[in-house]
């Protein structure tokens, strides 16, 4: 049900991004948008896999108390901040 949750969330996301595409008149909308955004955009898909990765492997401890995807999940929200405030 979790796997189903993230990937139907992110689908549903991808059709409204097809359809601004389709309807935006200056051409395509990913070339209109910011460098920033996309940035996370990345990140966010990024995350998304680690995610699924830590549903099809489960820990039960790890650094901090926390699972592998959480001090993943917490680097890459990190590494995107720092991305932002070198640019």
């Amino acid at each position: 049900m979790a796997v189903a949750g993230i990937i139907g969330g992110n689908a549903f996301d991808t059709l409204f991004a097809a359809a601004s595409d389709v309807a935006y008149r200056g051409g395509s909308i990913y070339h209109a948008t910011p460098d920033h955004v996309m940035l996370w955009v990345s990140i966010s898909v990024l995350m998304t896999g680690v995610l699924m990765l830590g549903l099809l492997q489960r820990q039960e401890q790890g650094p901090g108390r926390i699972g592998f995807e959480s001090m993943a999940i917490i680097g890459l929200y990190l590494v995107g901040i720092a991305m932002l405030m070198v640019n």
